[in-house]
């Protein structure tokens, strides 16, 4: 996804987030190609999940998926920390 540099200040919208990325890859990605999965690159899994829904709004030529599973399993482990105690706080934190 083409989101901003490390640096930047200001909040991005997932709407801005997709407008780039989809600009980006109709410049770069054949439209036979049918797939197109990303990894959640630090974002946070809310982030991750508002970008790609985004995406998926506006019509494209290609199936728009993720490969979350750091981005959905981190709140959840740092919740757990592997403590029996934890376990009931961790899988509220599933939602």
């Amino acid at each position: 996804m083409v989101t901003p540099g490390a640096e930047h200040k200001e909040t991005t919208s997932p709407e801005t987030i997709a407008k780039y990325t989809l600009t980006m890859l109709r410049r770069r990605v054949p439209p036979a190609v049918p797939r197109i999965m990303f990894l959640s690159g630090g974002q946070s899994e809310v982030e991750a999940t508002l970008n790609l829904n985004a995406m998926n709004q506006s019509p494209n030529p290609w199936h728009i998926s993720f490969s979350y599973a750091r981005a959905l399993q981190n709140t959840v482990l740092k919740t757990w920390q592997r403590r029996p105690e934890n376990v009931e706080a961790a899988q509220k934190s599933l939602g």
